[in-house]
């Protein structure tokens, strides 16, 4: 279990304890005997085993009710691992078994299981970084992130996994980045490409090709006003031509 595993341990410890005292209204009482303050202090245990050893009738109720409470909680952390488990959130699921291994510690099932699932992570844990690290060198982004997805998941308390989900999405904008740019780099060349052919078109006359290429072009590139001014100079010209044409046909009507 790494460093933040452990504080998160300890803290869900300390949180059960208070959460305990709260529940059976013992959290502001005042001491009476060694078991109460180790109670307060959250070893359960301990209190158990003080009030136990006091051997006083007025303590029984209150040893079956912490009891009851200890087993509670150790079910409760047994379900959420469970749960976990399945999820394949394997580091998650065994920081719950062992917090119900710290409430129940003779249970020697659960202990069995855990070290097993403990395990179990670590081998998952070495082909996820192999499979990461071989999509990684490929250059394929989107295997890797789902690759470190896999990881994360596995083991969210591992700092090293989200430095690296940092800099792997640093990666990917990056890609992104430059692929814009080539779309920009090839729609700009095709441009050019219909602007010399649609030239080409005009120099021979050849007016209404040259307006096709031209608005071939437009739709790539709707703001080029250069484009637009050859446009509207060739629908000039055209309209010239038709008025010429024209002419003769009206002077040969009777």
């Amino acid at each position: 279990m790494s460093e933040l595993g452990g504080a998160i341990a300890r803290s869900r410890a300390r949180a059960l304890a208070c959460a305990t005292l709260c529940t059976l209204g013992l959290a502001c009482a005042p001491a009476s005997g060694p078991g109460d303050r180790l109670y307060r202090e959250g070893d359960l245990h301990g209190a158990l085993e003080s009030w136990r050893a006091a051997d006083e009738d007025e303590l029984a109720a209150r040893i079956v009710s912490v009891q009851r409470e200890l087993d509670r909680r150790a079910a409760s952390y047994i379900e959420s691992a469970r749960a976990l488990e399945e999820q394949g959130r394997l580091a998650e699921s065994v920081l719950d078994y062992r917090l119900a291994l710290a409430l129940r510690p003779e249970d020697t099932g659960t202990l069995d299981h855990v070290q097993e699932l403990a395990r179990r992570a670590v081998s998952e844990r070495a082909a996820l970084l192999d499979s990461y690290r071989l999509v990684r060198a490929r250059g394929d982004l989107g295997a890797a992130r789902d690759a470190l997805q896999q990881l994360r998941d596995l083991d969210p308390f591992e700092p090293a996994y989200q430095t690296e989900e940092l800099r792997l999405g640093q990666a990917i904008a990056d890609e992104r980045l430059r692929r814009r740019e080539r779309i920009r780099e090839e729609q700009a060349a095709r441009v050019e490409a219909l602007v010399e052919s649609g030239r080409a078109a005009f120099s021979e006359e050849r007016l209404e090709d040259a307006v096709d290429h031209w608005r071939r072009a437009l739709l790539i590139d709707p703001d080029n006003e250069r484009i637009q001014a050859y446009i509207s100079r060739a629908r000039k010209q055209l309209e010239s031509l038709e008025r010429l044409r024209a002419e003769p046909e009206a002077e040969a009507a009777p």
